[in-house]
């Protein structure tokens, strides 16, 4: 299947993309395939070009929007339809690595999504219950110089997701949504690749203290850091490493239980010049309220509230 696939990407003059494919046309092959998904997202040109497509399946959306197949590898053949595409989001939709080929005829692309790619199951009766990926499915986005926006999160079950195989580099991605199963290593490789994000993400993740200090280094512009820590425990030197990163804005550790000290451990942001926001919820705030209260005494124009900044360009889950 995957070769016939690659055929038909490669091959066949009728799979060039866009041909005598007119704006309303696009749209309308657009809406079929978002009727196959629990949420559908589209976007157009001035001149009705289909440009971004987002299509969304979550157990979250089953309730109000019922079960939706999803789209599959003989939909994604049919993304050569819209010459003007430049973002796509891909969420728990049942898709192979032969049917992503397809993504190559798209250098030009600026937002890449891939979430929960490990939920849609094979269904070939040798790998039955495997992912229908592997993780050499990233390898699809090699070569597209013009991305802005990448995000690899929630994919569980594909087993350290071949980032470290990425050649890039990637010199206009300025927001990176990195997770599990993506290890340390693999991390930094393909944060080496981005040297220009300003947003970074980074959920579940098990990099060092000192890979955190690195980051600041390889990213100088970078002024919104998401850090969820895999196993729930934020450590002083975690925030100790954060004195390179001179532009930050807004930090954000997430999920954590435990409590640090104020001398030692958040005191490491008030060397920040630039620090104005610290997104923190509710229950490490509590824990941690004797200290956060000193940092906020020593930088009064801190603001430290729970909810989360934003600044994905749709509205996933």
């Amino acid at each position: 299947m995957r070769f016939t696939l690659l055929f038909l990407i490669f091959l066949s003059p009728s799979l060039r993309l866009g041909a005598k494919n007119p704006p309303l046309a696009q749209q309308r092959l657009a809406e079929q395939l978002g009727e196959k998904v629990q949420r559908f997202e589209m976007w157009t040109d001035d001149d009705g070009n289909v440009t971004g497509l987002f299509f969304i399946n979550h157990q979250a959306l089953t309730k109000s929007a019922g079960a939706k197949p999803g789209i599959d590898d003989d939909d994604l053949l049919k993304l050569t339809s819209f010459p003007k595409l430049s973002a796509l989001n891909l969420e728990s939709q049942p898709v192979t690595d032969g049917g992503l080929e397809v993504l190559r005829r798209f250098p030009n692309m600026k937002q890449m999504g891939f979430h929960y790619m490990g939920k849609a199951r094979a269904t070939f009766a040798a790998d039955r219950g495997t992912p229908a990926v592997s993780p050499a499915f990233i390898t699809v986005i090699d070569g597209m110089k013009e991305l802005e926006i990448l995000e690899i999160k929630h994919n569980f079950r594909v087993d350290e997701i071949a980032v470290d195989k990425l050649t890039g580099p990637f010199p206009k991605a300025w927001r990176l949504v990195i997770d599990t199963p993506i290890t340390a290593e693999q991390t930094m490789h393909l944060i080496r690749l981005c040297p220009c994000v300003r947003d970074l993400q980074l959920h579940r993740t098990s990099i060092t203290a000192d890979q955190v200090a690195e980051i600041g280094e390889l990213l100088p512009k970078l002024e919104v850091l998401w850090f969820k820590p895999r196993g729930g425990n934020l450590m002083p030197e975690h925030l100790a490493a954060l004195s390179n990163f001179q532009r930050l804005r807004i930090y954000s550790p997430q999920h954590f239980r435990n409590e640090l000290p104020f001398e030692g451990g958040w005191d490491a942001l008030t060397k920040l010049p630039h620090l104005e926001r610290l997104e923190i919820e509710s229950h490490p705030a509590s824990t941690n309220r004797t200290a956060i209260n000193q940092l906020k005494a020593a930088n009064p124009n801190l603001v430290v509230a729970p909810t989360l900044t934003r600044s994905r360009n749709y509205d996933g889950l």
